[in-house]
């Protein structure tokens, strides 16, 4: 009986087809033991452990990134010839791109180089959510391979520290966020002049105001006491005393997490970005009841200006819903969030006989409208005796403490 060769070539390719599958599969396989039993028994030593120079801050939202490029010989720690090939790997692969994956960012602009640090400090950012691949991408980069205790603060380090042990067999080492923080802050302050800056002549209805740094000119001037007002989801406030004495002495649970929340609830604003893109132009005074709509002008007695808000949301009594946009309320709904952890700042700043207030937190980021308000606020308050201060690296500064942490602070001018 014969069979026709159009029957049997079909036949034959589908076998090889199964072989060249199954093969693959195979080696596939046998390429991820190979993978995991490397990532299982990589020894490093803690001085060759390139771990050291970084410090991250898994918060809910956003994860934050500090590198440290060291670009000088360090006489007291000379490096191997392998630690140096593995170091200036890193180095390339962090600064030949600003741009990791689909949310990482690299903010060139925050970059520091110091010759007291003797190197660079670079901040890198990404959404807490694209965290198993950007674990995978550092792993297939082999980087994985010269990392063996990462620096970590913030919820992410312990909810993330399986999946950093598991993917790239890096160790998580748990540093407390609230002493990141402070320890990041004290740093900055203590090595760099240009660090904080405030706003003045804002303008309340405008908030048109200018940017000015606070310049440290005396080093030997103490920074110490100082107020921290932390703005997250919620807001804590310390009072900090010295490098590493603190107490947390107040807080509120109205606070960043406030303000998106109610803007989802009323608005369906799906990121924080949106919630902030919405109030920017937006009018307050369409919903805020101020001293001048009640005295038809500024109460003098008290040295209140007629845009003084005087109830927040008060014009919604006898407002129709249609006759305000939503561009107001969300603008009134933050003027009414940041003015009350500015009161709660300022308060404890007079409790606490300090005229030094820095404001910092995710609450801050591209927020100039709150940044402005709290500078307005605290200024009239005080009568212009307290400034409210703000940093450039506020964002990092839970990373920037946490790399500090696993490093000799030393070495680092702290």
């Amino acid at each position: 009986m014969r069979v026709s060769s159009n029957g049997v070539m079909p036949v034959i390719f589908a076998c090889i087809c199964g072989v060249v599958v199954a093969f693959s599969l195979k080696r596939k396989r046998v390429r991820k033991l190979n993978w995991k039993s490397r990532i299982s028994v990589k020894k490093i030593s803690p001085t060759s452990d390139l771990g050291q120079a970084f410090g991250i801050d898994i918060g809910g939202t956003l994860s934050k990134i500090v590198y440290f490029e060291q670009t000088q010989p360090n006489a007291r720690r000379p490096r191997a010839m392998s630690h140096v090939v593995a170091a200036d790997e890193m180095a390339r692969f962090v600064k030949e791109r600003d741009f990791y994956g689909s949310t990482g960012v690299r903010d060139t602009r925050l970059s520091v180089t110091s010759d007291s640090l003797g190197g660079t400090l670079h901040f890198i950012h990404f959404e807490t959510r694209k965290m198993e691949g950007a674990i995978a991408t550092v792993s297939g980069h082999g980087l994985n391979q010269s990392l063996r205790v990462l620096s970590c603060t913030g919820g992410g380090a312990h909810k993330y520290a399986d999946l950093f042990q598991s993917l790239a067999g890096i160790q998580i080492k748990k540093e407390d966020e609230i002493k990141c923080m402070v320890k990041g802050l004290n740093f900055l302050l203590n090595l760099f002049p240009y660090e904080v800056y405030t706003f003045v002549n804002v303008d309340f209805r405008s908030l048109s105001a200018t940017r000015v740094s606070l310049v440290r000119e005396n080093k030997a001037e103490d920074i110490f006491p100082y107020i921290l007002v932390s703005i997250g989801s919620g807001v804590s406030v310390l009072h900090v005393t010295g490098p590493h004495t603190f107490t947390r002495v107040s807080g509120s649970s109205i606070g960043g997490g406030t303000y998106w929340g109610l803007c989802r609830l009323l608005f369906e604003c799906q990121t924080y970005d949106e919630a902030l893109d919405l109030c920017v132009n937006g009018r307050n005074a369409s919903v805020d009841m101020s001293v001048g709509d009640i005295y038809g002008g500024a109460y003098e007695k008290f040295n209140l200006p007629a845009t003084t808000v005087a109830s927040s949301f008060g014009k919604m009594i006898s407002v129709g819903r249609s006759e305000v946009s939503d561009a107001d309320i969300a603008r009134a709904l933050l003027i009414m969030t940041t003015q009350n952890i500015g009161l709660i700042a300022y308060l404890n700043a007079c409790i606490y006989n300090t005229k030094r207030i820095f404001f910092v937190g995710n609450f801050l980021r591209h927020n100039k409208i709150s940044c402005r308000t709290l500078a307005y606020a605290i200024d009239f308050w005080s009568k212009g005796e307290m400034k409210a201060h703000f940093c450039r690296h506020e964002g990092y500064l839970g990373a920037l403490g946490a790399f500090l942490a696993n490093t000799n602070s030393t070495q680092m001018g702290e």
